[in-house]
Formats: C-alpha cells, structure tokens, sequence
C-alpha cells in the first residue's frame, strides 16, 4: 500500500483509477471510496487530495472486514450484516449463551490493522442481537493479514453462541409462603425459567425436615429432572436438610456461596444427573441476583467457572455483566 497525495485542481482519471481515498472530502468522496474516472469532477474543488494505492496482496478495507466476518460467522449460528463505515455486525440467529475466547480476541487485535470487538463472554442473548463486530482500520491491509485473523477465529474458536436446552426443571420449597408471596414466586418462575424453554415439572412446597426434603429430592429423580432449583435453604445451617439430605440421596454439595451481591448465598450441587441450585429465599428468585449469571450456564450445559463470577459479581453496581432479557 503506497500512499500518494494529489493536486485536485489538475488530477486526471489516470491519476486516480483505482486509488482509495484516505480522507473524507464531502458527502460524494468519503474516505474509503475507490476512485475512478467519475470522480474528477469531484476532486477539482479540492486543493490536496491524500490516496492510497493498493499493491498486489493488498486486501480493501470492506473486503477484508467482509472475509473476517463471514470467517467468524461460519462458527454460527450468526448473520452478518453491513458494511456501515467499514464495520461488519455478527448478530444471533438464536437465543443463547454467548462464549468469547477474551485471550484470542486480544490476539487477532494485536495483528496489524484488525479490530474485532465482541460482547463480554457468558452473556446470554436474544436472537436478533448484535454480539460482535469487526472492521480493519487502515484503508487496507495485506491479504495474509486477514487469512490469518480468519484462521485464528475459526481453529480456535473464537466465540460461540451455545443453544438453551429445554432442562426438565423440579422447584422444590422449604418456607411457608403467603398466596400473593406465592403467586409473585410462581410468576417470576414462570418468566425467567420460561425464557430458557425449560420445561417446568411443577413446584413442591414442603416441611423444612429430613423426611419431607428427601422425598422431594426423591420426586425430582423419579421425573427425570435434570435441574433442581431449591428455595429456602437456610444459608447458615450445615444441618440444614436441603445439604444433609442432597447427600443421602446420593448428591453432593459442588460449593456454597458465590462471589456476587445480591446472592451471595446462592449454593450449587449435584444430583444424579441433575444440577441443583438453590437460593436462601424465594423472595430474591424476582430479581436479578447472582442465580441470572448461573442460569445461562446451566441451561446451554456449558462449563461454569463459579470463582470467575466475581469479575462483575458487583451486580447491584456494575454495568459489566448485563441480565436475560426476560420476558
């Protein structure tokens, strides 16, 4: 790519055939424009006019951000849009949990003229959402520039947008709830859970004993469940039945306490096959607490790094981690 400044008053087609402009000179000649012999007319208002001239291996800055982002959408399932000022969006074709590799985008950034930004990683998303871009920022790169990025996107994945699976989900209760506590807990159930396709095996309210905790546990393996939430647990008490009794049916308690306010108490275990998940009160289940960062995990069966939750844990303040848009 050389760069070559012109003098509007006097230039010809020849001086300009296939040359890209560099800078915007009005709403007819933006930077970026390939030049041709139609242009003239435009340029002789200009005194100095700055271009670049391609040399072979150079790509065009829409086609280079054309083939980046079509590399990166074959990992699907996204649609590229544009170009809008040189920018390609990857946006989902689904509802689903957003993965990011953070490390190999800072990689494919750190190659010469690339810029792909994406959304942060475990987002979960709507269909029709823009969960990344991609663009070069000069007015061209070399081609192998580009074969590059692409090959680094899709070998190592660089990002991946994971179905929800509809999860036979068993609710199980251990507090006594009022009927409007009751039907505010049933609504928010209904919404968040609903809006992962899960498909809802019913809520058990029963007593806060032994005996009465392990039938349920019972009843959530006998119908197959394969996500557990418990609401109620008291978050001080070892003893309490929802831990003792997850053991005695064969679980086991994977961990207790999340770094995140609010829901810090949230605790984690597993049953068989089933995930269980359990916060200290059915009140909390409304509102976005630390359950909303897990839930995408669970639902799209994907790895979930619990201690990672801090970074952003702060929901109450921070704009780093962004809810479902719940419905």
């Amino acid at each position: 790519m050389k760069a070559v400044r012109l003098d509007g008053a006097i230039v010809q087609a020849a001086d300009i055939e296939g040359r890209v402009l560099t800078h915007d000179l009005g709403p007819d000649l933006r930077k970026g424009t390939v030049l041709a012999a139609e242009h003239v007319s435009l340029l002789r208002g200009h005194p100095e006019v700055h271009a670049v001239e391609l040399e072979p291996g150079d790509l065009h800055e829409d086609e280079a951000g054309r083939r980046l982002a079509n590399a990166i959408a074959k990992l699907g399932p996204l649609r590229v849009e544009g170009p809008k000022q040189s920018q390609y969006r990857l946006v989902a074709t689904r509802r689903g949990l957003l993965r990011v590799n953070a490390a190999l985008v800072g990689k494919i950034n750190a190659l010469s003229g690339i810029a792909l930004f994406t959304l942060f990683d475990g987002q979960a998303v709507e269909a029709g959402e823009e969960v990344a871009g991609c663009k070069v920022t000069p007015v061209a790169v070399p081609e192998q520039v580009v074969r590059e990025a692409s090959y680094m996107a899709l070998e190592f994945r660089v990002l991946e947008l994971l179905p929800f699976l509809p999860l036979r989900t068993a609710i199980v209760v251990t507090e006594k709830l009022k009927p409007n506590a009751r039907s505010l807990f049933a609504d928010a159930v209904q919404r968040k859970l609903g809006w992962y396709g899960a498909d809802l095996l019913g809520v058990e309210e029963v007593a806060r004993n032994r005996a009465a905790v392990a039938a349920a546990y019972a009843h959530a393996t006998e119908a197959g469940a394969d996500l557990v939430l418990f609401a109620g647990a008291s978050s001080i008490d070892p003893l309490d039945p929802a831990y003792s009794e997850l053991e005695q049916a064969g679980g086991e308690l994977i961990r207790f306490g999340m770094p995140a306010h609010p829901g810090s108490m949230l605790w984690m275990g597993r049953l068989g096959r089933a995930a269980v998940l359990g916060i200290a009160s059915c009140a909390g289940f409304g509102k976005n607490t630390s359950l909303d960062l897990v839930l995408p995990f669970v639902f799209s069966g994907s790895p979930i790094d619990l201690a990672g939750l801090g970074h952003g844990g702060l929901i109450e303040k921070s704009a780093g981690r962004r809810f479902p848009p719940y419905s």
